[in-house]
């Protein structure tokens, strides 16, 4: 190594050291900083305030329409079908006594026909009959009292006064009357009309087919009312109302659902409660019934069979009760109370339904106050809290 290079070296090294030296006494010669408290932690929350205008207890639950009158069309007779009502298409409409079907009807023409002339030849078999009997009468009157036989009965036998024949003429025509009877009720049957205003579910029947007595062709249901059966918890069946009476329609329910992109609503009643609990949701059915519901009201569209709805129950709350949102209900009864010093305050409370909405509110409560909705990791009584939308001390927020 040349004399210049340890020499360079050297003086590098006493520049670092003397870097070094300096540092430590700056170090040692400054002052420490003063340790400080953080500001105490105020979190922002929202919160409700308790109105003494209750809003109404909501019950809400869901279920799909049906109609409360259905049933499937099933021609009684034998044939080809000769015509078909255009109506009696999936989702046509039809009106009662309107005819769906026309069944090939010549046969029983025919067989009408004959039965009248077999009641006729009864007719004739019965007059003669009575002609007779009453002839045999006659006679037994002429020659009756010249019966030799002193011992011998003088009333007549039944077949002597032909009284068999007679009642064998009088079977023969309530037989014949009653085979033009069916002859007649097979011939009326062959014209299948709607019993009631309604609508088609579904058709399996076209001209030319042939059919058989008890084959199902097609099903219908009726427009006048249609019904929803929903299920409700045991504990809310207290604020639903089903008394629908005569003259009484009871408290309106509302039942909506989204159809071509809009939310449409239509008003029903309870009408009736299910006659068993639900053996795995330990739930009661409530059938709600809508009047018309299949009929167009403006823009609103008409119901159709199996549509699924939304079904909302309303109640007036208890004297004296307020509601608050479910959110400001807190585990084992309790909510938390924003004191006017915006301190937090958790407070007992009287619960008398936890929906999951609403929470309904019996004791604990006075109107006017302002109960936490927010959600909170640790909470404490008297915490400080800064309230969402409040302004703060020096205008800051």
């Amino acid at each position: 190594m040349s004399a210049k290079t340890l020499r360079n070296l050297l003086t590098a090294l006493g520049i670092l050291l003397l870097g070094m030296i300096v540092a430590v006494g700056l170090v040692k010669m400054g002052k420490k900083p003063e340790r400080q408290a953080p500001p105490p932690s105020r979190p922002m929350v929202s919160t409700f305030t308790v109105s003494p205008d209750s809003e109404p207890i909501r019950v809400t639950s869901f279920g799909a329409v049906q109609a409360k009158r259905s049933i499937t069309i099933v021609p009684r007779v034998n044939g080809e079908i000769v015509e078909k009502s255009p109506h009696f298409e999936a989702g046509g409409y039809f009106s009662e006594g309107q005819t769906l079907l026309r069944i090939d009807d010549t046969d029983y023409i025919m067989a009408a026909e004959q039965a009248r002339a077999n009641v006729a030849q009864s007719e004739y078999n019965l007059a003669l009959a009575e002609e007779e009997a009453q002839v045999a009468l006659r006679e037994w009157e002429r020659i009756g009292s010249d019966n030799i036989d002193p011992d011998a009965s003088n009333e007549p036998t039944s077949l002597v006064l032909h009284e068999p024949q007679l009642k064998l003429a009088q079977a023969n025509l309530k037989s014949a009357q009653a085979a033009l009877d069916q002859a007649e009720l097979n011939l009326r049957r062959c014209t299948v009309t709607a019993p009631f205003d309604g609508r088609v579910l579904d058709s399996s029947a076209d001209v030319g087919q042939f059919i058989r007595s008890g084959t199902a062709v097609g099903t219908i249901y009726a427009t006048d009312i249609a019904e929803v059966t929903v299920s409700i918890a045991d504990e809310d069946l207290a604020w639903i109302t089903v008394n629908r009476t005569p003259g009484n329609d009871g408290i309106p329910v509302d039942i909506s659902a989204d159809f071509a992109g809009a939310r449409h609503h239509w008003q029903g009643q309870a009408v009736r409660i299910g006659g068993a609990v639900d053996s795995s949701s330990r739930q009661v059915a409530v059938v709600v019934e809508i009047t018309d519901p299949y009929k167009s009201s403006g823009s609103r569209p008409p119901l159709i069979e199996g549509m699924f709805v939304d079904v909302l129950f309303s109640a007036a709350p208890p004297a004296g009760a307020v509601v608050i949102p479910r959110s400001a209900l807190r585990p084992n009864d309790k909510v938390w109370v924003i004191d006017p010093e915006s301190r937090l305050q958790i407070r007992d409370v009287q619960v008398a339904r936890a929906g999951v909405e609403q929470a309904i509110i019996t004791g604990g409560l006075e109107a006017g106050e302002r109960v936490c909705t927010s959600n909170l990791q640790y909470v404490t009584s008297g915490l400080p809290v800064r309230i969402e939308g409040d302004q703060e001390k020096g205008g800051s927020k």
